[in-house]
C-alpha cells in the first residue's frame, strides 16, 4: 500500500512545479501570471527534487520520468560559471591580482522600499564595504534627508537625485563628480544616469533602473520597461547599470538585456555567493483593529530581482554578494569591478 501513496505523493509535488516550469520554459512573458510563475522557479526546484526521492520508493521508471523537470529545474539554477565561483562569502577590499592599469569601483545597490530603509544601517554598510556607488531605488525626500544627516555626504559627496513620493524615484551618489546625462527614456519610475571618472580619462556611466514589477496587470508595462534598457547595451564604453529589475533570468526579457551586451556580475564574480537571492527578506504583520505596525519579520529570499550589471568588454568583475540593510524588503547588492 505505502508504493501507490508515495506514487501518488510524487505526482502532486511535480503538479506543484510544473506551472513554474512551463512558465519559464514560455520565457515569462506577459500576460499575468506568467512573470509571477517563471520568477519561482527557483521554488520549484525543492518540491520536484522532493518528488523524485518519493518515486524512487514506489517505482524506477517512475523517478525516471519525474527527474525529467527536476533536472531541468535545477540545471537553470546552476551558476553560468562554476570555474569562477567561491563557496565561501567574502568581504572584498583589495585584489592583489589586478594589473597596475586597472580602476577598481565599488557598487552597491538597494531598493529602500519606499524610502524606509534604516540610513545608519545603510551609512554601516557603505563604510565597512569602502563603496564608490551608491544606487538607490524608491527614493523619497525623506530618505534623501535622514541620509544626509547621517553623514552620507562625507562618504560619496556627489549624488544626481530624482526622489519621488513612494516608490518611482532612484539616486546616484559616487566618491567621484558626476556629470548628468540623459535619463533612460520611457521608463515609468526614475532612471538617472550620470558619468564619473574614477581615474582621470577613465569615465564610466553609471545608470539606477528599477523597471515596473509585473505584479496587478502590469505584464505588458514591465516587459516594455525591461525592453527601453535594451539601447543602453549599443554604447562601447565601461558602464554600470544597476537596481532591482523585478526580473530574473527565469524571465526572457532580462536574458535578452544580458545577450544585448551586459553581465550580471552575480553570475561572472570571481567572488561571490550563489545563488545571490535578494527578496523577499522581510514583510510587515498589521493589526485589522488597531492598524499598529509590528516589527519586520525575516524571511529567506526567493529570488534575485536586484542586479549590478557590467558592459562585457573591458571589465572583471571581482566580487558579488547580497548585502543585508535593515528596513527594507530587499537584500542589497554589492560588486567589485575592475575596469581596464
Amino acid at each position: 500500500m505505502l508504493a501507490p501513496v508515495t506514487g501518488f505523493l510524487a505526482l502532486i509535488l511535480t503538479a506543484v512545479a510544473l506551472p513554474p516550469l512551463l512558465a519559464r520554459l514560455t520565457g515569462g512573458h506577459a500576460p499575468r501570471p506568467g512573470p509571477q510563475l517563471a520568477a519561482l522557479a527557483p521554488v520549484a526546484t525543492l518540491p520536484a527534487l522532493a518528488a523524485v526521492a518519493l518515486a524512487a520508493t514506489s517505482a524506477w521508471w517512475l523517478a525516471l520520468l519525474l527527474a525529467v523537470p527536476a533536472a531541468i529545474l535545477l540545471a537553470w539554477q546552476l551558476p553560468p560559471f562554476l570555474s569562477n565561483a567561491s563557496a565561501r562569502p567574502v568581504t572584498p577590499h583589495r585584489f592583489p591580482g589586478s594589473p597596475p592599469d586597472t580602476v577598481t569601483v565599488r557598487v552597491l545597490t538597494l531598493n529602500s522600499r519606499g524610502g524606509s530603509a534604516d540610513a545608519a544601517a545603510l551609512l554601516a554598510v557603505l563604510r565597512q564595504h569602502a563603496v564608490d556607488v551608491l544606487a538607490v531605488q524608491e527614493l523619497t525626500w525623506d530618505l534623501v534627508h535622514r541620509l544626509d544627516e547621517a553623514g552620507l555626504g562625507t562618504l560619496l559627496p556627489h549624488a544626481h537625485l530624482d526622489p519621488r513620493p513612494e516608490a518611482p524615484g532612484c539616486g546616484l551618489w559616487a566618491r567621484w563628480p558626476l556629470t548628468p546625462l540623459p535619463p533612460v527614456p520611457g521608463l515609468v519610475a526614475a532612471a538617472p544616469r550620470a558619468r564619473a571618472e574614477p581615474a582621470p580619462g577613465r569615465p564610466v556611466v553609471l545608470t539606477a533602473v528599477h523597471p515596473l514589477t509585473p505584479m496587478r496587470d502590469r505584464g505588458y508595462p514591465w516587459q516594455r520597461d525591461l525592453a527601453r534598457l535594451l539601447p543602453l547595451a549599443q554604447d562601447s564604453g565601461p558602464q554600470v547599470v544597476m537596481g532591482d529589475f523585478n526580473a530574473s533570468r527565469d524571465h526572457q526579457p532580462f536574458r535578452d538585456l544580458l545577450a544585448a551586451g551586459f553581465v550580471d556580475c552575480a553570475d561572472a564574480a570571481q567572488h561571490r555567493t550563489w545563488p545571490g537571492f535578494t527578496w523577499p527578506v522581510s514583510w510587515d504583520l498589521y493589526s485589522d483593529r488597531e492598524n499598529q505596525r509590528f516589527p519586520d519579520r525575516r524571511t529567506p529570499a526567493l529570488m534575485r530581482l536586484d542586479h549590478v550589471l557590467v558592459s562585457r568588454s573591458g571589465a572583471t568583475v571581482r566580487a558579488a554578494r547580497p548585502v543585508r540593510v535593515a528596513g527594507t524588503d530587499h537584500h542589497a547588492v554589492l560588486a567589485v569591478i575592475d575596469f581596464t
